[in-house]
């Protein structure tokens, strides 16, 4: 009988657990943008990583500007919640949490999270970092991730210690359903106060192709040549981008998109224009995609907002 020598069993592991990675999608396409429900001016795509692409729409009807980030979580993608902290307290950039967990994981991009307590930064919904609940849920709608990275946009309560329907590996809040079942949700048209409702910086994060995909958008606002868009625009266009779920997230000077630019070797960028007049805002907690595929270069912790598509 031959001898396997433990230099070569650790190279067998390896080896599998690379092919465990390997892309369960069948191509590797930019992925469609579908039809629109507002003429579009102006298209442009760029692939940040394997499964990961972004595309930034203008149209002159809003006016606005879109970025996109298409997620295809069956190609070695996961979604996980960051706050920066150990505890539910503090605010920090969106870029800096996630040059944070670039660190030591391969971060591609990502968005700010729930809203959050202005004083002392804590998200007002249920909050999971990989497992460990920082904030309890309130009764509005959470984006949870399960131990299998497949998304849900579901509401949860906690009783005895025990969160239902199920306890999330990560989760974070927001508010309101904005499509569920490929239809958009009455609550565009009920929650909040008017200005709440009406046009504003947004972002969303919207579940596709059965769970397999998670789209996160950002909408520009508050500036002259980008209006922001209401509830229902904001639904619409998910729904024009395939979201069969989608989930409104905090908006306003808080909406921020990130994404790893593969033309300066990684480095975290911000895609779009927040629109406080400082610049990015700090807040509560964020959602980071990360390539979790065998251990490649890890992105550059140096973000940045110049050089926009």
């Amino acid at each position: 009988m031959s001898s396997i020598t433990p230099f070569r069993i650790a190279t067998l592991i390896v080896i599998a657990a690379l092919a465990g990675c390997r892309s369960l999608s069948p191509s590797a396409s930019p992925p469609t943008l579908g039809i629109m429900p507002f003429p579009v001016d102006q298209i442009a795509t760029q692939t940040v990583a394997p499964g990961v692409t972004r595309r930034v729409v203008r149209s002159a009807k809003g006016p606005w500007t879109i970025n996109v980030l298409y997620v295809d979580l069956d190609r070695c993608n996961t979604a996980e919640a960051v706050k920066g902290a150990d505890s539910a307290i503090g605010r920090y950039r969106t870029t800096a949490l996630l040059a944070e967990l670039a660190t030591h994981e391969k971060v591609v991009g990502g968005v700010n999270g729930d809203f959050f307590n202005l004083k002392d930064g804590s998200p007002t919904n249920l909050l999971i970092v990989n497992g460990r609940m920082l904030t309890p849920p309130n009764g509005q709608p959470v984006l949870a991730f399960d131990s299998a990275n497949v998304p849900h946009i579901s509401t949860f309560t906690l009783r005895d210690g025990q969160l239902t329907p199920f306890y999330p590996k990560n989760a974070v809040g927001g508010r309101p359903v904005i499509v569920r079942d490929s239809a958009i949700d009455a609550a565009v048209d009920t929650m909040g106060q008017a200005g709440f409702r009406a046009r504003n910086p947004r972002t969303a994060a919207g579940i596709a192709r059965g769970g397999r995909r998670l789209i996160l958008v950002a909408v520009d606002g508050r500036e002259y040549q980008n209006a922001g868009m209401t509830l229902r625009e904001l639904g619409d266009l998910m729904l024009a981008l395939g979201s069969s779920d989608a989930i409104n997230l905090d908006g306003g000077g808080s909406t921020t998109l990130v994404y790893a630019d593969p033309d300066s070797a990684g480095r975290l960028r911000i895609a779009n224009h927040p629109s406080d007049k400082g610049g990015e805002r700090t807040v509560g907690d964020a959602l980071a995609i990360v390539h979790a595929c065998g251990h490649a270069v890890i992105a550059s912790a140096d973000a940045s907002s110049n050089d926009r598509v």
